[in-house]
């Protein structure tokens, strides 16, 4: 690193060390190598222009949104939970627990739950036509008890509970946060993330989705709400990771990423709702393991693309407005049926990408998720991956380590530059969600996504496995099967839950939703969906229940 002696009180790196200092007080973060070689935490120089480069955590955070990350605080280790019931569920929890997972930030547990079709889409167990998929992918929740059971003994102050679901979203925290009032927690000593991806680029959840100009009415409802009361929820996470699942390149993935930040904020503004209030609550899931440079590259111009926009475009003056959040998610799309332990590398090196951009949590799917639900075997192993990287690896003794590379460095700023490209090209059609109304979106994503296809037909792109080092000899694993009880058993339970609740009151609730609903679509008293939802959680009101006023109310995609 270029010694401090030889630099102006106000160039970057001085304004670094400065705020190192002051942040981290006494601590080095000065590692050494097998061969007895110091390893400073950052390392700067001039960029591609022949200026200082900038540091990590400065404006406009290409490099990381801290000053010292991995060195200080370690990414979170999220592998994703979710099978069966509740009760079921738990058990997974504590193997992953036992084995050194499940670890947020500054000694906080954290959990990644992924929710059955069904419930994400925003239903309840006994909904006509759902029985075969309850507990098949993911979790079944459907009234806040299950959180009582699913999180019994919890201290949910120290708890970090992150929900992966759709339409269902919104309804699903107003469970949680009834469950942890009855079990007496405070609101803004919870933590945790809501997915909330409630709208529907590419129409491929037939719709069960909310209507675009009703999703992003409802999302500036949850973060006005969570603002306010849950100040340490995160309400809004753009899932980067499944647009590039759909198809898109990683450049259209950014930049559709990007353009639903837009809409967010243009709503809130809208609404009368401060963007520097929201915003810093708003973060990003984004997928890695296809290409190992581009991946590292697309989150470092993110970061730097979230940061402009949010200053320049919207005029936020807050850091925290300015800071992308990211969570890693190894590519679900890319694990292959055709010799599965293959998957294990492939998930390692999107791994490794993540870490080595600077992500602030993981998931790291596990080698057998294409045929199946994972195995405890594979979870494990999954999380064994994150740990070699962070204990064995040393990846984490320097922040930015590709920083000041020619290719890395190009990469990014190209990268950049087309996103957005891609922007103004939205705002000329009238915006993201006249781009989802129009299809456009859809169109985009589905060409890039048979280009792909075309690709690995043709054999143009090597799919090691599937078409390229093939073999013929049969391999048999072990594929995890969840309980066949589960589905009547999830059935049984919200039958016997509706008659034990007080009907009348429940049936109040829902009808102080609706009327908060009609309020909210017609934007007034913001923040009242939310609180409508609690209260009708609260009083013993199902998913599927509130879900249908919602739908009723903000319409369904198309």
């Amino acid at each position: 690193m270029t010694s401090a002696d030889t630099k102006p009180q106000d160039s970057p790196y001085a304004l670094w060390q400065q705020t190192v200092s002051a942040r981290y007080r006494d601590q080095s973060f000065v590692a050494r190598n097998r061969s007895g070689v110091e390893v400073d935490p950052v390392y700067g120089g001039l960029d591609r222009h022949g200026k200082e480069a900038e540091m990590p955590g400065q404006y406009p955070y290409t490099r990381g949104i801290y000053p010292i990350h991995y060195q200080f605080q370690p990414w979170m280790d999220l592998q994703i939970i979710g099978f069966g019931l509740p009760s079921q569920t738990r058990e997974r929890m504590d193997l992953l627990l036992e084995q050194g997972g499940s670890k947020g930030y500054f000694d906080r547990e954290a959990y990644n739950f992924i929710f059955d079709m069904p419930t994400s889409m925003g239903y309840d167990p006994d909904h006509p036509g759902v029985r075969g998929s309850i507990g098949d992918c993911g979790i079944s929740v459907c009234k806040a008890s299950d959180y009582e059971v699913l999180l019994a003994g919890k201290d949910l102050a120290k708890t970090t509970v992150s929900m992966v679901l759709n339409a269902g979203s919104p309804a699903m925290l107003g469970l949680y946060l009834a469950a942890a009032k009855r079990r007496g927690f405070a609101f803004d000593k919870l933590g945790g993330n809501l997915t909330n991806y409630i709208w529907d680029f590419f129409g491929h959840s037939g719709g069960t989705n909310f209507s675009p100009r009703g999703s992003y009415r409802l999302i500036a409802d949850i973060a006005s709400y969570c603002a306010e009361h849950v100040p340490l929820w995160n309400p809004l996470t753009i899932s980067e990771h499944n647009i590039c699942e759909a198809g898109a390149t990683n450049v259209q993935a950014v930049a559709y990423s990007i353009a639903a930040i837009i809409a967010v904020n243009e709503e809130c503004v809208k609404l009368g709702i401060d963007p520097d209030i929201v915003v810093p609550r708003f973060g990003f899931h984004v997928r890695y393991g296809e290409n190992f440079f581009e991946e590292v590259a697309k989150t470092r111009a993110l970061r730097r693309v979230y940061a402009k926009v949010n200053r320049e475009r919207f005029g936020c003056k807050k850091n925290s407005s300015l800071q992308a959040r990211i969570h890693a998610q190894t590519a679900g799309s890319l694990l292959t049926a055709q010799q599965p332990l293959n998957n294990l590398v492939r998930n390692a090196y999107g791994a490794l990408a993540a870490v080595l951009s600077g992500a602030n949590g993981m998931t790291i799917n596990a080698y057998d998720e294409a045929l199946g639900l994972p195995t405890e075997e594979a979870v494990t192993l999954s999380l064994r991956t994150s740990q070699i990287i962070a204990e064995e690896t040393g990846a984490v003794h320097v922040s930015d380590p590709f920083g000041g590379s020619y290719y890395v460095e190009s990469l990014t700023d190209d990268i950049e530059r087309r996103v957005f490209e891609i922007i103004a090209d939205i705002d000329d059609r009238g915006g993201l969600i006249a781009c989802i109304e129009s299809g456009w979106i859809k169109q985009q994503v589905s060409a890039a996504a048979y280009q792909w296809r075309q690709e690995i037909e043709s054999g143009a792109r090597t799919m090691v496995g599937v078409n390229k080092y093939t073999t013929d000899e049969p391999e048999q694993f072990a594929v995890f099967q969840p309980d066949p009880e589960a589905a009547r058993m999830a059935i049984a339970d919200v039958e016997r839950h509706r008659l034990e609740r007080d009907a009348a009151r429940c049936a109040e609730a829902l009808e102080d939703l609706r009327r908060a609903a009609v309020e909210v679509n017609e934007g007034r008293a913001i923040g009242s969906v939310m609180a409508n939802l609690v209260g009708a959680a609260e009083a013993d009101a199902t998913l599927g229940e509130m879900q249908a006023i919602l739908h009723e109310v903000f319409g369904r995609n198309k």
